[in-house]
């Protein structure tokens, strides 16, 4: 059933492919608007888009036009989803086995985390369900797979007394989170003292000896591990992956995954490098059909799998920027006389809620290190006049890519569920949404145990 509906999500989204691989900053140099949206959509430009799918999702009636057949389309994908994937609650009450009363002090109750609130809602969902799964599987020790600063790995170790290992590549970041236990340790003394978490900094390959590694840092000797990654960045997810496939001493995992436009594809090159990686066993696809049949995303369509329907609804501020880095392509294209490498302009969060363009024009030009004499206060003002009416459908526009943002991160999630089910079959393997989605975008966890 997942894989039908893996291959069901597919043939669905590939009409659209384009629209979802079209880039936003070229929406006005480009023409997006005619060129990639239907004509039955933009004669329904006044509709709130977000509005109509809460409304269509609720509700069941019959399709007025065809924008509703469409979202329509959406909403039943949605709802098999639903039926093949899990919530928190129904993994904690179907799956886990009876919750317990944890006897020792949370670290959160105890003293300052020094984490954001998204990570903090992370991490205290994420940690007591790993202790539970390590039980379930009857593991010695914890390998936190691209640990960051530690937040993930330091908490199960202090809370749940377990041995963990952070694994981190970079060095920096390492340092980072050493520095982080320091403050910490002024609050709670025996933090500092913790020796159940340690680190090592080690690019994770798939010749890498989780138990020679976990010996070397510990200097004591594990046989089973549990794999763990809270937002692993883009192919390090699928490292995980097949490290649990390939190696019996790992029993069990729970990944996070985020930065999809960080992944390779087999069957579509990297823009900056030219190179399909059809080779690599990180790449997407990953499951045996899809790579049979040479799926193919593309890397704005894996860049918008990031995006939450659920957060761009509760707050429609987050692409306000957008408006302005289009109508500033139209500048760089038309005065600036640029025609090539325009994706590959960085500028940043440039705005703040109260800049006018003129202002973000002025830093923008000031950034690029462009001629500052050919442009004038007039001729900024007569360009927001000639596309000020565009303004509103690019809101549609991209309240419509939206729209299909989750199918695209559930293609790329189901080709792992599904290929964890074809190479370790007799393993159990979960999908489950874990985190609030409006507080943590990337909130599924591809959940496995043997």
């Amino acid at each position: 059933m997942t894989e039908q509906i893996l291959l069901g999500i597919r043939d669905f989204l590939q009409p659209y492919v384009s629209l979802l691989n079209s880039h936003n900053v070229d929406y006005l140099t480009c023409n997006h608007w005619n060129t990639y949206v239907p004509e039955w959509i933009r004669q329904e430009d006044t509709v709130d888009l977000y509005d109509l799918f809460e409304k269509r999702y609720n509700e069941k009636s019959p399709a007025k036009n065809l924008l509703e057949e469409l979202i329509d389309q959406i909403v039943d994908w949605k709802r098999k989803i639903e039926q093949i994937t899990y919530t928190r609650e129904q993994f904690e009450e179907q799956i886990l086995p009876e919750k317990y009363e944890n006897e020792l002090t949370s670290l959160k109750n105890k003293t300052r985390t020094f984490m954001s609130p998204k990570k903090e809602h992370e991490v205290e969902i994420l940690a007591p369900i790993i202790d539970q799964l390590a039980n379930m599987v009857n593991v010695d020790s914890i390998i936190d797979y691209g640990s960051g600063r530690g937040y993930l790995g330091v908490k199960i170790s202090y809370d749940y007394e377990r041995n963990v290992l952070g694994i981190e590549s970079s060095e920096e970041i390492l340092h980072s989170g050493e520095k982080r236990i320091e403050t910490l340790s002024k609050y709670q003394k025996e933090l500092y003292d913790n020796i159940k978490y340690k680190t090592t900094s080690t690019i994770v390959n798939s010749e890498t000896n989780f138990e020679k590694l976990f010996s070397e840092t510990f200097d004591s000797y594990s046989s089973s591990f549990l794999l763990c990654s809270l937002h692993a960045c883009g192919s390090l997810s699928c490292s995980l992956l097949n490290h649990f496939v390939e190696n019996l001493s790992v029993r069990a995992i729970a990944n996070v995954a985020c930065c999809y436009h960080l992944l390779e594809e087999k069957f579509v090159a990297n823009p900056f490098t030219n190179y399909c990686a059809e080779n690599d066993p990180c790449s997407f696809p990953l499951s045996h059909r899809l790579i049979q049949e040479k799926t193919k995303l593309g890397r704005n369509a894996r860049m918008l799998a990031v995006q939450s329907f659920e957060r761009n609804k509760a707050d429609q501020t987050l692409n306000a920027g957008l408006w302005y880095r289009a109508l500033m392509q139209v500048l760089l294209v038309e005065i600036y006389g640029l025609t090539t490498g325009l994706q590959d302009i960085k500028l940043g969060k440039l705005t703040k809620k109260s800049m006018t363009f003129e202002e973000y024009v002025w830093k923008a030009v000031d950034k690029l290190k462009l001629d500052k004499t050919k442009i004038t206060v007039n001729v900024i003002n007569n360009y927001w006049i000639r596309y000020e009416s565009c303004r509103h459908q690019l809101h549609t526009f991209i309240q419509l890519k939206v729209l299909f943002s989750g199918l695209i991160e559930m293609m790329i999630l189901l080709d792992r569920l599904v290929f964890l089910e074809e190479s370790v079959p007799t393993a159990s393997s979960y999908l489950v949404a874990l985190f609030d989605p409006i507080k943590s975008p990337r909130r599924w966890c591809l959940v496995s145990l043997k």
